[in-house]
C-alpha cells in the first residue's frame, strides 16, 4: 500500500498517460480510416523527408529501439513498483549489548492480535496488517462487528487494552495504528478511528 502523496503522483501520472496514449491511438484510428481525409489512410506514416533523414542516418533506427527499450524498462519498473507492498514481513526487537538480532515474523503478531480481537464481545472478524519498515512500523486493523456488540466499547478495548500488549510484547513506545471497524449483518454502517 502507497502512502497518499506517492498515491496521488501515480494516479495523475497514470492518469497523463492514459490520456496521451489514448489520443495517439484515436488519432491513428482516424487516420486509418479517413477520418482526414482518403490520401492521408492510404499515405505512408512518416513523410519523405522523414524517411530520407532515416536512410541517410544509420543511427536513427537503433536510437528509436534503443529508447523503446528504455520506454519499456521504465515501464515495467513502474509495474513492478505497484505490485510491491509496504507490508512488513517481520519485526527486529531491540537488540541486546550481545551482538545479534531478535526478529519476529509479522504473521506471528498478527496472527496473535486478530485471535485476541476475535475474542472481544460482537467481533464477527479482525484482520490486522503491519505496514511501513521494522524501525517506524505501523497497524491496520480492520474489525467486523455484529449488532449485539458496542462500537465504543470495542474501540476503548482495542485503545487500551489490544494495542498497549502489543506494544509491550514488542518492546515498543508505541505504534501508529488505524484501525476501521465495520457493522456486519446487513447494515451499512463504519466508523474510523
Amino acid at each position: 500500500m502507497m502512502d497518499r502523496p506517492h498515491a496521488r503522483i501515480n494516479r495523475t501520472g497514470l492518469l497523463l498517460l492514459g490520456v496521451i496514449l489514448a489520443a495517439a491511438g484515436g488519432a491513428g484510428l482516424a487516420r486509418g480510416v479517413g477520418a482526414f481525409g482518403d490520401g492521408r489512410a492510404s499515405a505512408p506514416v512518416l513523410t519523405g523527408q522523414a524517411r530520407r533523414f532515416a536512410d541517410d542516418h544509420a543511427w536513427f533506427w537503433p536510437a528509436v529501439a534503443a529508447v523503446a527499450v528504455v520506454l519499456a524498462l521504465l515501464g515495467l519498473a513502474w509495474m513492478l513498483t505497484q505490485l510491491r507492498s509496504s507490508r512488513l514481513q517481520g519485526l527486529s526487537l531491540e537488540p541486546d549489548d550481545e551482538p545479534g538480532e531478535t526478529r519476529v515474523e509479522a504473521k506471528a503478531i498478527t496472527d496473535a492480535l486478530e485471535a485476541e480481537i476475535g475474542e472481544y464481545p460482537g467481533v464477527r472478524r479482525a484482520r490486522a496488517l503491519l505496514i511501513g519498515s521494522s524501525k517506524g512500523a505501523g497497524l491496520r486493523l480492520s474489525i467486523a462487528y455484529g449488532q449485539d456488540a458496542d462500537p465504543a466499547e470495542l474501540r476503548r478495548r482495542i485503545q487500551d487494552d489490544a494495542v498497549p500488549r502489543l506494544c509491550a510484547a514488542l518492546e515498543r513506545e508505541s505504534i501508529p495504528t488505524v484501525v476501521r471497524l465495520r457493522l456486519t449483518s446487513g447494515e451499512r454502517a463504519a466508523t474510523v478511528i
